[in-house]
């Protein structure tokens, strides 16, 4: 049985990490042994282990969990005793805190209250809300829409970090944990970082707690979001982020930046105050949506020249897809060194 031993103090960050991938065995119980703590899973994590303090535990044998009853089957059992029709009633859910958010079928509207009342009981929510077209506009403000419960804020944790916000007025996406936890692997404690798109501390958080970089400056133009922002610096004692309210192209320092963040789709317009934030060389994480077919060479391609518009060269670059966006479209990422282009 693969089992993970880890320090108390150290077990809530990865257990996240692990519960992210769906590596921990669920059949098996986690366990307390003196000062550490036990932890079954399913096959070999790709995280560096050492950066938990983390080891493989051979010959431990952890006690079975008693099977708990499947959340589908009491949904299913309720929605037929209230005469909704299984077939229109959301088979997926996402939860952010103590809120949970439902996507329901336009068929499904008149039953909406009835189904928010028996998602949030059964799941042990205080709140869920209807998603009821997405996000939108350059400040990627959510369209929900309160179902049942009390309240939209809420306090929600990934990969140690911990980010106070509200559902309803701001936007998160659990969906993109390895691309907020993988950089920090990348990036050299000591380093400058700028995140120009820095929302409630999406990258800027788990950067500042985990590479351990001399400073962060996380730039945010939706005052709401700033609010939060500010407001998660201190709940996660992050000591070494600078937060500044407004547009990046005027608020960002030139010439300081080891990396630069452009966690936005709207990066494409920014990409001259990232090559004005850089020291003379760095790396640039650049998100955009694009169509799938044309990746990645139109990406490329489109950088390389915005690079040697900006006195630079591209030294390397890797790029990837996130997720898939819509049909045809990809978020994807690149990440790029530059070095200065000697001038003629």
């Amino acid at each position: 049985m693969p089992v993970l031993a880890v320090a108390r103090e150290h077990a809530e960050d990865l257990l996240q990490e692990l519960m992210a991938r769906q590596l921990v065995d669920e059949t098996r119980k986690i366990t307390k042994r003196g000062r550490e703590i036990l932890i079954p899973v399913v096959a070999e994590p790709s995280i560096p282990l050492a950066r938990h303090g983390a080891r493989w535990e051979t010959g431990e044998r952890l006690p079975s969990r008693s099977r708990a009853r499947n959340p589908r089957d009491r949904l299913d059992e309720r929605l037929r005793a209230a005469g909704i029709p299984l077939a229109i009633a959301p088979r997926r859910w996402k939860r952010l805190g103590d809120v949970l958010i439902l996507r329901i079928l336009p068929e499904a509207q008149a039953h909406a209250r009835a189904l928010a009342e028996i998602y949030g009981s059964v799941l042990g929510a205080r709140t869920v809300v209807q998603d009821v077209s997405g996000i939108h506009g350059p400040l990627r403000l959510p369209d929900f829409e309160v179902l049942w419960g009390d309240g939209t804020e809420t306090v929600y944790l990934e990969g140690g970090v911990r980010y106070a916000f509200d559902v309803a007025r701001v936007m998160l996406s659990p969906g993109n944990i390895e691309e907020r936890l993988g950089i920090t692997n990348r990036v050299r404690p000591g380093a400058v970082v700028a995140d120009l798109f820095a929302g409630i501390g999406y990258f800027t958080l788990p950067l500042a707690m985990r590479a351990h970089p001399a400073i962060v400056y996380a730039c945010e133009l939706n005052p709401i979001s700033f609010q939060y922002l500010v407001r998660n610096i201190r709940l996660n004692r992050a000591t070494n982020v600078v937060p500044l309210l407004g547009d990046c192209r005027d608020v960002m320092p030139r010439g300081v930046a080891d990396w630069v963040i452009m966690g936005h789709f709207d990066a494409r317009e920014y990409l001259d105050v990232a090559f004005a934030a850089l020291r003379t060389k760095g790396t640039i994480v650049y998100h955009e949506l694009c169509p799938k077919e044309q990746f990645p060479d139109a990406l490329t391609r489109r950088l390389a020249a915005a690079t040697r518009a900006n006195w630079r060269n591209v030294t390397q670059m890797h790029t990837r897809i996130v997720k898939s966006y819509a049909p045809g479209i990809v978020h994807a990422v690149a990440e790029f060194e530059v070095s200065p282009l000697h001038r003629m």
